[in-house]
């Protein structure tokens, strides 16, 4: 998995399906009610009452840039028939 959340994906990957808003679907048929805590606290060390959440925001953003670069290459590659 490239990323800590897949929160944006869908997003990410309209540019691959024609029409996207009928070939992206969802995973599961319930709303996910988005609490605003970090879920993944526990990776980061906790000191001082610091319970991580910056690395984990840190975390988020840096695997988000890796997969836009990615997916931007991929999209790149294809529609100038490099690869």
């Amino acid at each position: 998995n490239d990323l800590v959340h897949g929160w944006g994906l869908d997003f990410a990957f309209r540019r691959c399906v024609e029409p996207a808003h009928e070939k992206i679907g969802v995973v599961d048929s319930q709303w996910i009610v988005h609490q605003l805590i970090p879920s993944l606290t526990t990776q980061g060390q906790v000191t001082n009452a610091d319970y991580g959440w910056q690395e984990v925001k840190d975390r988020c953003k840096s695997e988000w840039a890796v997969f836009q670069d990615r997916l931007e290459n991929a999209y790149r590659i294809y529609f100038t028939g490099e690869g």
